[in-house]
C-alpha cells in the first residue's frame, strides 16, 4: 500500500526527500484548491492508497469526506498545527496508544 502525501509546495518537498511514494503539492488558489479536491477523490478511489497525508489548512479549504480506507491524516504544515499541540498529541495517543512527551 502506498503513502500519498498533499500538501503545500515546503511540505511536498520535505516528503519527497523523505521517500514518500506520492507527492503532490498545490498552493491556495481557487484553480489549484479545486485540483487538490479532484485529486483527493481520485486518491480515495485508488485501490493501492493505504494512507493519505494532507495537511491541516489545504484540509479545511478541499473538505476532507468521512471515509474508512485509505485513511486521511491531517497533518501540520511549516505553521504548525491548526489545531493545538494538546489536540495533535491526543489523536497521536488515541492512534497507535503512545503519549508524546517534551
Amino acid at each position: 500500500m502506498k503513502i500519498v502525501v498533499i500538501g503545500d509546495q515546503d511540505t511536498a518537498l520535505g516528503f519527497r526527500l523523505a521517500g514518500a511514494h506520492e507527492v503532490y503539492a498545490f498552493d491556495e488558489a481557487p484553480l489549484s484548491i479545486e485540483r487538490a479536491r479532484n485529486k483527493l477523490k481520485e486518491l480515495i478511489e485508488r485501490e493501492d492508497v493505504g494512507i493519505i497525508l494532507i495537511t491541516e489548512r489545504l484540509a479545511e479549504k478541499v473538505g476532507v469526506p468521512d471515509v474508512k480506507f485509505p485513511i486521511i491524516l491531517q497533518i501540520p504544515d511549516k505553521f504548525g498545527p491548526v489545531r493545538g499541540e494538546e489536540v495533535l498529541k491526543e489523536i497521536v495517543r488515541r492512534a497507535i496508544g503512545v503519549e508524546i512527551r517534551r
